[in-house]
C-alpha cells in the first residue's frame, strides 16, 4: 500500500482510541449534566443555555466556513512541504479571523440589546440571559482565534489531540457548573462564566501545541496576501451558504420552539434533542477520522483511495448508527423516565422522529469531505441554502397553521433533511468523482435495512420485557447491541471487512491473533 496509508495505519489507533474516549466523555458528561441543570435551573432557563449558543453560531458559521477552507489549502501545503504557501495561507487566515471577530461585535451588541424581542426570556431569568448571552459572544470570538492554531493538528493528522481537548473542555464544563452551582446557588450565568473561562484556557493550549505541530509557520503580516483573500473566499463564500443552510436545519428548531411555542417547550425539545446531538458527534467523529486522508490522498491524487475510504466509511457508519440508534427509540419511554423524569415520558414519539433518520443524514457524513478535499462545494452550497429555506418555512407552517408544536418541528427537519442527505449529496459526491451515480447510495442503504430489523425485533422484547431500572435498562440494550454489532459485522461485503482488517497495524492484529489464540 501507499506510503501515506502506512502512515495513516501507524496513526489510525490513536486516533480511533481517543475519538472513541471524546464521544464515550460526551455522552456520559451529557447524560450527568442535562438532568442536573433542568433540575436545578428549571425548563425555561435551560432551554435559554442552547439559544445562547444559537446566536454565536449564526455567527460562528462565517469562521466555520473559512476554517474549511483553511484546513484544505494549508493541509495541502504542508503535505507538499511548500512552507512559504504555508505561511501565507495560515497568516491569511489568521489576520482575516482578526477582522471577522472585530466586525461582528455590533451585531452581537444589537442581538444582547434586543433579546428580549427575538427570544422569549421570563423575567426573572432576564439579567442571567443576558450575561450568558455576553460570556457566549466572547467565547466566540476566544475560539475564533483558537480554531486558526487547531489547523496543524487536522492538517498532521493528529486528530487523537484534538479530541484530548474536547475531553477536557467536557471534563471542566461538568466540574465547573457542579462548583459554581455549590459554592454561590444554581443560576444561569454561571454557565456562562464557566465556557468563558475554558475557552480563555484552550486558546493558550491550543496555541502551543499548533506551535509544536508546525514550527514553520510564523505570525508575520508579510506573510499576509490580498491573494489568498480570493482564493479563500472563493471556496468559504460557498461553504459560507452550505452553513446557513445547515443551521436552517439543525439549530433554528431551538430557536422556534422558543418564540412560536414557549420557553418550557424549548427546554424540554433541547433536553430531549440531546440524543440526537450525541449520535450526531458520533457520526462527525467516524467522519473526522478519515477527512484528513481524504484531503492528503486528494493531494497526492490518489483518487482511488478516496472513493474507497469513503464507500466504506458511510457503510460501516450507517451500519453502526443503526445499532445505537434503534436501541434509544424502542427505549425512549423509559429512558426519559429513568433520566429525567416520568413528565418527560409523553416526549418519548418526539425522540423517536428526532432520531429515526439520522441512520442517513449523519451516515452520510464521509462524502461532505469530498467536496470539500476536491473543491466543489458551490452546489451543496445552493441546494442545503435552499432546503434550509424550505425546512423553515415547513416548520413555521406546521407550528402556525397546523398548531402541531414541537413534533411539526421535528417532523419538518426529519423530511426536508433526509430528502436531502438520501439524494442530492450521494449523487453529487458520484458524479464529482466521474463514478456510476449509485457509487455511495448503495452504502447507506444497508444501514437504513438494518435500522427496520432491529427496531422489529427491540419493539418485540420491548414489549415482553419493559425495563424499570437502569441495570435492566442496560441489560436489554445489551441483548440488542450484541445483535445489532453482529448483524454490521455479517453485514459488510468481505472487501470492506479486509479493507478495515487491513488498515489496522500489523501489531494490533497480531496481538489480537494471539488473544484470540489463547
Amino acid at each position: 500500500m501507499p506510503d501515506t496509508t502506512a502512515l495513516f495505519k501507524r496513526q489510525l489507533p490513536r486516533n480511533s482510541l481517543f475519538q472513541v474516549l471524546a464521544f464515550v466523555t460526551q455522552v456520559v458528561i451529557g447524560v450527568l449534566l442535562v438532568p442536573y441543570l433542568v433540575r436545578q435551573l428549571g425548563r425555561a432557563a435551560y432551554g435559554l443555555i442552547p439559544i445562547a449558543g444559537m446566536m454565536t453560531e449564526y455567527v460562528n458559521l462565517i469562521s466555520h466556513s473559512i476554517a474549511s477552507a483553511v484546513n484544505r489549502f494549508l493541509a495541502v501545503a504542508l503535505q507538499r512541504d511548500d512552507t512559504e504557501e504555508a505561511n501565507r495561507v495560515f497568516n491569511t487566515a489568521f489576520f482575516s479571523y482578526l477582522a471577522i471577530g472585530l466586525l461582528q461585535v455590533p451585531l452581537f451588541m444589537f442581538v444582547i440589546y434586543h433579546a428580549g424581542t427575538l427570544f422569549s426570556i421570563p423575567g426573572e431569568l432576564f439579567r442571567d440571559a443576558i450575561l450568558l448571552l455576553m460570556c457566549s459572544a466572547v467565547v466566540y470570538l476566544v475560539n475564533l482565534l483558537a480554531s486558526v492554531f487547531a489547523v496543524p493538528m487536522y492538517a498532521n493528522n493528529r486528530l487523537d489531540i484534538c479530541r484530548i481537548i474536547d475531553i477536557g473542555r467536557c471534563f471542566f464544563r461538568l466540574t465547573g457548573v457542579v462548583t459554581l452551582f455549590l459554592a454561590f446557588g444554581p443560576a444561569l450565568r454561571y454557565v456562562g462564566y464557566v465556557d468563558l473561562g475554558i475557552g480563555l484556557v484552550l486558546l493558550v493550549v491550543q496555541v502551543v501545541v499548533g506551535k509544536r505541530l508546525a514550527p514553520a509557520l510564523v505570525l508575520r503580516r508579510r506573510f499576509y496576501d490580498w491573494h489568498k483573500i480570493h482564493q479563500l473566499a472563493g471556496m468559504s463564500g460557498w461553504l459560507l451558504l452550505n452553513s446557513i443552510g445547515a443551521l436552517l436545519f439543525l439549530r433554528i428548531d431551538i430557536w422556534l420552539c422558543n418564540r412560536f411555542v414557549s420557553a418550557e417547550a424549548a427546554g424540554d425539545y433541547a433536553a430531549v434533542q440531546q440524543w440526537a446531538a450525541l449520535i450526531r458527534h458520533g457520526g462527525m467523529i467516524v467522519s473526522g477520522v478519515i477527512a484528513p486522508m481524504i484531503v492528503i490522498y486528494y493531494a497526492k491524487s490518489d483518487m482511488e483511495h478516496v472513493v474507497r475510504l469513503c464507500q466504506v466509511a458511510v457503510r460501516v457508519l450507517s451500519l453502526t448508527l443503526a445499532v445505537p440508534i434503534s436501541m434509544m427509540c424502542v427505549f425512549s419511554a423509559p429512558l426519559l423516565r429513568l433520566w429525567l423524569g416520568e413528565s418527560f415520558v409523553p416526549l418519548a414519539p418526539l425522540m423517536v422522529l428526532l432520531l429515526c433518520h439520522l441512520v442517513i443524514n449523519v451516515g452520510v457524513m464521509p462524502l461532505f469531505n469530498i467536496q470539500v478535499a476536491l473543491n466543489k462545494v458551490r452546489w451543496p452550497g445552493l441546494v442545503t441554502l435552499l432546503m434550509g429555506v424550505v425546512n423553515l418555512g415547513v416548520a413555521l407552517s406546521l407550528v402556525t397553521y397546523l398548531h402541531w408544536g414541537v413534533y411539526g418541528i421535528a417532523i419538518a427537519g426529519a423530511i426536508v433533511l433526509a430528502a436531502k442527505n438520501a439524494v442530492f449529496t450521494p449523487l453529487y459526491a458520484a458524479w464529482i468523482l466521474h463514478r456510476p451515480w449509485h457509487t455511495f447510495i448503495t452504502s447507506y442503504l444497508s444501514g437504513l435495512g438494518l435500522l427496520i430489523v432491529l427496531l422489529g425485533f427491540g419493539y418485540a422484547i420491548n414489549r415482553y420485557a419493559t425495563p424499570t431500572s437502569w441495570m435492566n435498562l442496560i441489560l436489554l440494550a445489551f441483548v440488542i447491541g450484541v445483535v445489532g454489532f453482529a448483524a454490521v459485522w455479517a453485514a459488510l461485503p468481505g472487501s470492506d471487512r479486509r479493507l478495515m482488517i487491513d488498515l489496522v497495524p500489523q501489531r494490533i492484529r497480531r496481538m489480537m491473533a494471539r488473544v484470540v489464540a489463547t
